[in-house]
């Protein structure tokens, strides 16, 4: 063999050393499906329904009972949740006297109830 085709078997070698395997495509993993968001106007009507039957049951017979909306935020939570936080005022009785107390909720839309209700006066 002559010296140029040692020189061009070592470069050849050298060559195919040098190669990468061929590679397969790998697939991203599937993402989890998104959760849809809850609408936050029906999270709110359930939780001021909650709310109103909880200050009616802890006060048989109060007077107004007012929930400021301008007061009430809805944060989205995962699992399908949804909370909302706000104020309002009511009167225990007919007097005039009212009492502020401020609420959270906490909605399922799953099953499209106000699972848990705190008040704090």
């Amino acid at each position: 063999m002559s010296r140029a085709s040692y020189l061009c078997l070592a470069f050849a070698l050298l060559l195919s050393a040098c190669e990468t395997p061929p590679q397969q495509a790998t697939r991203p993993a599937p993402r989890p499906a998104a959760e849809p968001r809850i609408a936050p106007r029906v999270a709110i009507d359930a939780c001021e329904q909650a709310v109103t039957a909880n200050v009616r049951k802890g006060h048989p017979e109060p007077g107004s009972l007012f929930i400021l909306e301008d007061r009430e935020q809805v944060y989205q939570r995962p699992g399908g949740m949804a909370m909302v936080t706000g104020e309002g005022t009511f009167e225990p009785d007919s007097s005039q006297a009212s009492i502020g107390f401020r609420f959270t909720c906490l909605y399922n839309g799953h099953t499209a109830r106000a699972d848990d209700v705190q008040l704090r006066y």
